[in-house]
């Protein structure tokens, strides 16, 4: 159980309550960030451009109420709107039960949010927007650093910026070699990844890499034996490293025990 602590029931509530707000800011996310919209203003409802009111866009709760469709147009709503809400609370809850100290959690909580928004994008698009993995690695750097300043965690700077550095020239390394294969999006998104892990320890770095290029190795194989894909297909890249990442934590330390 984390410094925080999600003992008390009416505390859950809260947090659960957050996840699903958090959820509700990435379908605006999704839906605005590779159209090039700011995520200012009310939403709207893509068939009849009728705006949302504030009781239609509770997480979740309107969704079930409306039984899945517009008020004004009666159009089904696609089932991916509730069901990112409830991703995105799971992954809050579990950054908030995993982690110790308010910076480390809402470090961990920034990296999940933005992270689904990223990884949803890039399924979609086969891109990752430069807006959101600025701001990701802004956030990130920001929130890692109010822990280390609260905590006096001076000792870890060197391999946060190491590990984010090294991580980032591997990357584009990659992306010359694979000649575009790997895109540049990634390159970008490996400079907050090796700075989240990083902070953990470098081998944290190394697991979360390693798992992002074994899961993307399965994903293909088990496409190309189904005949969803072949070798000149591409598999967008960055849900596979953030995948990597989120597991690492709890990967690594079992990995070291076992190997060392």
């Amino acid at each position: 159980m984390s410094a925080i602590g999600l003992a008390p029931h009416n505390f859950l509530l809260s947090w659960i309550a957050i996840g699903l707000a958090c959820g509700s800011f990435v379908t605006v996310l999704v839906a605005r960030i590779p159209e090039g919209r700011g995520i200012q203003g009310r939403s709207q409802c893509i068939s009849c451009n009728e705006t949302i009111s504030a009781r239609d866009n509770i997480p979740v709760i309107s969704y079930l109420i409306l039984k899945g469709k517009c008020r004004n147009c009666k159009v089904p709503i696609s089932i991916r709107y509730p069901l990112t809400e409830l991703v995105a609370m799971g992954l809050v809850v579990v950054a908030v039960q995993s982690n110790e100290g308010w910076w480390k959690v809402l470090a961990w909580v920034v990296f999940s949010v933005l992270g689904l928004a990223l990884a949803i994008i890039d399924l979609q698009t086969h891109r990752l927007p430069n807006a959101l993995t600025a701001w990701l690695f802004v956030l990130i750097a920001v929130t890692v650093s109010g822990d280390i300043l609260a905590n006096h965690h001076s000792d870890k700077i060197k391999m946060t910026v190491i590990s984010s550095f090294a991580l980032t020239v591997f990357y584009f390394l990659l992306n010359i070699l694979s000649r575009g294969g790997m895109g540049m999006g990634d390159v970008k998104l490996a400079a907050s990844i090796g700075l989240i892990l990083g902070y953990i320890n470098g081998s944290s770095v190394i697991v979360g890499t390693f798992f992002g290029f074994f899961f993307g190795s399965t994903i293909s194989v088990l496409m190309m034996a189904t005949g969803r894909a072949t070798r000149k297909t591409q598999i967008p890249f960055g849900p596979l490293m953030l995948l990597g990442a989120f597991v690492a934590p709890w990967l690594t330390p079992h990995l070291v025990a076992i190997f060392l």
